[in-house]
């Protein structure tokens, strides 16, 4: 069953537009040659990288949406793992939709709404309260 996933990618900071449109092109390629579906791809543009990798402090970033059989990711990252354009990468997984559950009815047990009813009292010490009020009110 396929399933869905994302892909962030850095392509080189030294390619112009054409370049990193056909860098671009390339991964979707890949996407669909392991027979996978490209949803969505996202053209970040260039941005400096929080470190340097492999002497680079900048890239253009792409985020590409895709679905895909999960066993062929493997063969995925290691086609891009020796391109020349993509130099750093990540896949993930996707979170499944939950799908809405209807709710259950209500019981008469359970108010729908409002604050809580307060448990009954035993008769004595519902006396013993009603009788300390009115000795307070008393005294002043």
């Amino acid at each position: 069953m396929p399933r869905d996933y994302e892909i962030l990618y850095i392509v080189r900071p030294e390619l112009d537009e054409q370049q990193v449109q056909e860098a671009v092109a390339s991964v979707n390629r890949l996407i669909e040659n392991v027979q996978g579906t490209v949803l969505k791809t996202d053209v970040w543009g260039k941005r400096k990288l929080a470190y340097e990798v492999r002497h680079l402090r900048e890239g253009t970033y792409v985020l590409t949406d895709f679905r895909v059989e999960p066993d062929r990711i493997p063969e995925m990252e290691a086609t891009i793992k020796i391109s020349d354009t993509v130099f750093r990468h990540l896949i993930v997984r996707k979170p499944e939709q939950r799908r809405e559950r209807p709710q259950k009815a209500r019981t008469e047990r359970q108010p729908a709404a409002g604050p809580r009813q307060p448990e009954p009292e035993e008769p004595e010490l519902a006396e013993e309260r009603a009788a300390a009020p009115a000795e307070e009110a008393e005294e002043p």
